[in-house]
């Protein structure tokens, strides 16, 4: 019997990749809405990779994910393939005031410091042991940081304090989208299949209201009608992010409190003259608070993509205000342009020609994403309590990462995957636990 897995990001990669690892004659069939993968968090996010920046419920998670991601990069030429590598973090903070007069430094959680108005650099101050133990201001020897410690292709901001919050033992980057692409591969590699312009539209049920299948309609083309399809299962994992809610309420015939909504943000990558570096090389990774010039807070990761061209990744700009669209195809219509424009200017301040007003930047894309935030401001990995199959497996849950995608991805696959075989998992999962109401659930079956 098969596992199917409804979502096609990392998350339901990497749970489709540990899952063919552990069993290899299981057959695997990812399930996604949209007619490509990728077009949200998965193929738009910035790639940043912590260890220990969590609270005390995700903090197993975390380390066994960033374990994860050095093994696999270090097994499969991660570097070269999809630009893993070590990373320093440094917070910018303006002279201890944010631009809407706000004191800096205050208790933010780690999960969802970006609803709070805050730079991801309070949380690393927070949680990670790290950051209390770090030399201050020492420069590289390849002299890519400046007299004052500070990444030479940044604009210092005058009036601000720059500062190492974490060494590259607890940070590390890759580009996601190289990395996804490249676990698509392994998984149709191991058979996974994969089936696009696919919607689940319910279960299939025995006499005893146990699931046999999942119920689904399919496109062949974009202006086909819809074809009903069935997909036998023991078990199923829904993994679709922001969609998450939507999935539940047509699965289970009614709309789940389950927690998770979609917060966009917006993106660009850019080249600049003053940021080379070769692939051997550490990155550096740079989180500023808002400031007289900029109202929210803009993150700035410098790293070299899968092709090994250094790039710098800006963002920061979210609005949660945004509907979420059907499919994640329909994204780049709700891009506003005049919100793009404003990440540019301050990608133009913060990293362009200091010497002149017209900026030199290559810009290389812009992206538009939603990353599923849960009102716990936890993930929540955890089995659907009553919504058992005939063949004695379950229905499980992995969403609601929010920023974090990337870094909790592999811990995540790999946990759900044990999941599924009754091992005990490699990591505390057990605050990260659905809330739900078990008696409502089998009544809509």
């Amino acid at each position: 019997m098969s596992l199917i897995i409804l979502g096609g990001g990392i998350i339901g990669l990497s749970t489709a990749y540990y899952a063919s690892l552990a069993d290899p004659t299981r057959k695997i069939q990812i399930v996604d809405s949209a007619s490509a993968l990728f077009q949200s968090a998965s193929g738009f996010s910035g790639g940043f990779i912590a260890k220990d920046w969590f609270s005390e419920d995700v903090t197993s998670l975390a380390d066994l994910s960033f374990r994860l991601h050095q093994s696999l990069a270090d097994a499969h030429d991660g570097r070269k393939k999809w630009g893993y590598s070590a990373s320093q973090a440094f917070g910018v903070t303006m002279d201890e005031l944010d631009a809407h007069g706000r004191k800096t430094g205050g208790k933010v959680r780690g999960e969802d410091w970006l609803l709070s108005g805050t730079s991801r650099a309070e949380v690393a101050k927070q949680f990670s042991p790290s950051s209390s133990s770090i030399a201050k201001g020492k420069g590289e020897s390849d002299g890519r940081l400046d007299g004052k410690g500070t990444p030479t292709w940044m604009n210092r901001p005058a009036e601000c304090v720059v500062e190492e919050i974490s060494s590259d033992a607890g940070c590390a980057q890759v580009d996601p989208k190289a990395l996804v692409e490249w676990l698509l591969a392994q998984c149709r590699e191991h058979r996974v299949e994969i089936l696009l312009d696919t919607r689940a539209t319910g279960f299939k049920v025995d006499r005893d209201g146990r699931i046999e299948a999942v119920k689904a309609e399919q496109r062949m083309s974009v202006h086909s009608t819809p074809v009903e399809i069935s997909l036998p299962c023991k078990d199923v994992v829904i993994a679709a992010g922001c969609w998450t809610p939507r999935v539940f309420q047509t699965l289970f015939k009614r709309k789940m409190a389950v927690g998770i909504n979609g917060l966009a943000g917006y993106s660009v990558i850019v080249r600049s003259p003053r940021y080379t570096r070769s692939v051997a090389q550490k990155d550096h990774s740079i989180f500023c608070a808002p400031g007289p010039q900029w109202e929210f807070a803009p993150e700035m990761l410098g790293r070299v993509n899968h092709e090994g061209v250094p790039e710098i990744y800006i963002a920061g700009l979210n609005s949660d205000k945004m509907p979420l669209p059907e499919v994640a195809g329909e994204i780049p219509k709700l891009r506003d342009q005049k919100q793009v424009e404003r990440l540019r200017e301050v990608a133009r301040l913060l990293t362009g020609s200091a010497a002149s007003t017209k900026s030199d930047l290559e810009i290389v894309s812009e992206g538009l994403c939603f990353r599923p935030v849960s009102t716990t401001g936890s993930p929540i990995i955890s089995p659907v309590t009553g919504a058992v199959s005939s063949a004695g497996g379950k229905v499980y849950v992995a969403s609601g990462h929010g920023p974090w995608g990337i870094t909790l991805a592999l811990g995540t696959g790999q946990v759900v995957s044990e999941l599924l075989t009754g091992k005990t998992p490699s990591a505390d999962i057990s605050k990260l636990a659905l809330k739900q109401d078990v008696s409502l659930l089998r009544s809509q079956l």
